[in-house]
């Protein structure tokens, strides 16, 4: 056993002069494909990517993904290294989060902003350089758009499921004589009508 462990790294080098590819998951080949901000706010994008984003966001337009990277840089006015390492984050989460129709474009994209404007707030609202009236109104201002987020991110959840809900029973134990019922469950008020309401 302690012979095949010492081969193992003779093996991988094997492997890597050889020139074999190592196998990505498609998380990993969507990431190569996602475009990246690179100085002063401005975007690289290969032909390649360019096919590759359409192709994730559904779409022939390139007009979509302008507006996607609208969407990415529109809460961050900044155009240092941060701002542009915030813009990739941005367009991460949208390949991530892939929108399937119109809808979904623009929602997604909203929440996309929604989420920039939310860490540009907190980052000025924690910054103990600031004023602390400041802090507290930037402060304030995260929290509504993490709400707003949160309501973005239910519609989405909404949009993608049709509005349908999933009960999941992990355990049920009925006694001897019981019933076990799944669903919502009403119950007639005394006189109104209903059995209990017979004299």
């Amino acid at each position: 056993m302690a012979r095949k462990q010492q081969n193992l790294p003779a093996v991988k080098t094997a492997a890597k002069q050889r020139n074999v590819p190592a196998v990505q998951t498609e998380r990993e080949k969507r990431a190569v494909m996602v475009p990246t901000f690179k100085g002063n706010g401005r975007l690289d994008i290969t032909p390649e990517q360019l096919e590759a984003m359409k192709d994730t966001l559904h779409t022939d337009h390139g007009l979509v993904l302008q507006g996607a990277v609208h969407a990415a840089t529109a809460a961050n006015p900044y155009t240092d290294e941060a701002g542009d390492r915030q813009r990739n984050i941005a367009l991460r989460l949208l390949v991530e989060l892939a929108p399937q129709n119109a809808l979904e474009h623009l929602l997604i994209q909203q929440l996309i902003a929604t989420d920039a404007a939310s860490s540009l707030c907190l980052g000025i609202g924690s910054n103990t350089e600031n004023n602390p009236d400041a802090r507290r109104k930037y402060m304030a201002l995260a929290c509504q758009f993490q709400g707003l987020q949160v309501r973005q991110i239910e519609a989405l959840a909404k949009l993608r499921t049709g509005g349908r809900q999933h009960v999941t029973v992990e355990h049920v134990t009925v006694e001897a004589g019981g019933q076990a019922i799944v669903g919502a469950v009403t119950q007639a008020p005394v006189g109104g009508g209903g059995d209990s309401g017979r004299n």
